[in-house]
């Protein structure tokens, strides 16, 4: 057995230990994993990786708050309360809450600034919302209290479910830091959610709720449900068009209104059909590990937030029309601009999918030693990249490798059938030169170079599966 425990935080005042679950991984269920399969029993393995390594960060965030004296230490201290009475009544909804993305990213980001004692940069006082969602999810009912921001008006976020927009009146001065004391109540018998005295209630899906109660005007609550795209029925792919920053920055979150939630049910519905169809082991593994799709804006010059400017990425990427990503701290959620055909956004999708898995992966086994310093250049982007990148893109180059291999038995027209082939050549070459300066170095830890052995044996495997001529020269000529 591989295994991981995640244990103590140290607190350096004779504190007891705080523990979570033991994590064990059979060898065989890694080696899975590391050839880039697995299957959904693997993932929900990796997840709960996740789940334990929240649950300890937060732990850390309400003894912080309480040893650095923050304002918001009390309401922390009764948000965790309430957390430990939902994981033993509703464990289920209390862990779809608290691995939901953009929760994992508030956590880290928030015992972060903690840690650096950089208090006021903190939000710790939102675990009250996190909590208030998870009681809404189980049906139950919970009164929790929270701050907003300075002027009292700020919008918070009930992860998985939306975001809610209080009253707009100004703070009594000094109250919390200079913030407004929020008092929320949620019912999850009829789903309301009651801010201050005045009920919210969540009208038709992907349209915000509506204020009712005494005195309702403008300017009143509002809820703004999160849209979840669904395809392949109950068992199929449920992914919730959010923000990772919801619950960190809610306040500069522009909630996705209907019209764009149709376009990217209208986008995605191809290339889920290709994978639920074709590739059938990678659409379960992305129904069960991804949860979230995060639409990502373009600049002025049509660039995606996560491509950077200048030099950042290849040409094949600077002028790409489909551009995505995913985040270590936020295992689950993929984000996406622009659009593509079903192939290229189906490929897009096994690669991201992969990302989030080793990410889980690499929390559990470290797979790259300590920062030295190397860099290296890789096939698929400008510059020099550190270890761990290459790592993780040589795992995810691998799975496109993966797809476009298999793709070559479905494609009948002659273009398609070109393209699969050469993108399946062109890739392949490009992982085995970074599979081989891997194993030739020594900044692999013991489980990352089984990993990567795992890969290039892989690699080694499809040496036999040959191309047409015509498409092994398109692939040494085309740039990545």
């Amino acid at each position: 057995m591989f295994t991981r425990r995640f244990g103590g935080l140290p607190h350096g005042r004779g504190r007891s230990r705080v523990r979570a679950d033991r994590h064990e991984m059979p060898p065989g269920t890694f080696l899975a994993i590391a050839r880039g399969g697995g299957g959904p029993s693997a993932v929900r393995r990796l997840l709960a990786g996740q789940y334990s390594r929240n649950l300890l960060a937060l732990r850390e965030v309400v003894e912080l708050t309480g040893d650095l004296r923050h304002p918001h230490a009390e309401l922390v201290r009764r948000a965790w309360h309430d957390l430990g009475e939902l994981r033993r009544s509703a464990p289920q909804p209390a862990r779809q809450v608290l691995t939901y993305p953009a929760v994992s990213v508030w956590v880290a980001q928030t015992l972060a600034a903690l840690r650096a004692g950089d208090g006021p940069v903190a939000q710790p006082a939102m675990l009250g919302p996190v909590v208030a969602a998870a009681a809404l999810r189980a049906g139950l009912a919970l009164r929790v209290a929270f701050p907003t921001g300075t002027t009292g008006a700020a919008t918070f976020a009930l992860p998985t479910l939306g975001l809610v927009r209080p009253a707009d009146t100004p703070a009594p001065p000094g109250a919390h830091g200079g913030s407004q004391v929020v008092e929320l109540a949620v019912d999850g018998a009829d789903g309301t959610v009651t801010i201050d005295g005045v009920t919210v209630v969540p009208a038709a899906a992907d349209r915000p709720g509506r204020a009712t109660g005494p005195g309702t005007e403008p300017g009143e609550p509002a809820w703004f449900r999160t849209p979840v795209l669904r395809a392949g029925g109950r068992a199929g792919l449920r992914l919730r068009l959010d923000d990772l920053g919801s619950v960190a920055r809610p306040g500069a979150v522009v909630p996705v209104g209907p019209a764009d939630a149709a376009v990217w049910r209208a986008r995605l519905a191809p290339a889920w059909r290709l994978l639920a169809t074709r590739h059938r082991r990678y659409a379960a593994e992305l129904a069960a590990a991804v949860t979230m799709l995060m639409p990502l804006a373009r600049d002025g010059a049509g660039r995606a937030a996560l491509a950077g400017g200048g030099r950042d990425g290849t040409p094949r990427e600077r002028g790409a029309e489909l551009v995505s990503g995913t985040f270590p701290a936020g295992v689950g959620c993929i984000a996406l601009a622009g659009h593509g055909d079903a192939q290229t956004l189906a490929a897009t999708l096994v690669h991201e999918l992969a990302h989030n898995k080793l990410a889980a992966l690499d929390d559990l086994f470290a797979l790259v030693g300590p920062a030295d310093g190397v860099r290296l250049s890789v096939p698929w982007r400008a510059g020099l990249r550190p270890l761990p990148a290459l790592v993780q893109g040589l795992y995810a180059h691998v799975r496109v490798a993966d797809f476009w291999r298999r793709q070559r038995h479905v494609e009948t027209e002659p273009g398609p059938l070109l393209r699969a082939q050469v993108e399946f050549e062109r890739v392949r070459l490009a992982c085995r030169d970074v599979a081989g300066r891997l194993l030739a170095g020594d900044g692999l830890t013991p489980y990352g170079r089984l990993l990567v052995a795992q890969l290039d044996d892989v690699l080694t495997g499809w040496r036999g599966e040959t191309v047409p001529r015509r498409a092994a020269a398109l692939a040494r000529r085309s740039p990545q």
